[in-house]
């Protein structure tokens, strides 16, 4: 899935998600400074609610960020588990 790459190359580079739900998905914006580092829209569902859960309002920060970017790998195979049990039903 491109789009846990892109989610662990922007916790990476920056210090703040921003997210916020759209018809075709969540569009989410990795910010470091006031500058925005990545921007894309995540369109698979499980995904989508799986990080939104992360934060609050529509932001993903401080110590929310931090365990999001230390336990990036327990975040990805939850939502690849996931993945796969709703294939598999």
């Amino acid at each position: 899935m491109k789009e846990l790459e892109r989610i662990e190359n922007g916790l990476k580079k920056s210090k703040t998600l921003l997210y916020k739900s759209k018809e075709n998905g969540l569009a989410c914006s990795f910010v470091d400074g006031g500058l925005v580092v990545d921007s894309f829209v995540i369109e698979d569902n499980v995904l989508a609610d799986a990080l939104a859960k992360k934060g609050v309002n529509g932001v993903v920060e401080g110590t929310n960020f931090a365990l999001l970017r230390t336990n990036y790998d327990w975040f990805s195979l939850h939502v690849k588990s996931k993945k796969l049990y709703e294939t598999l039903k």
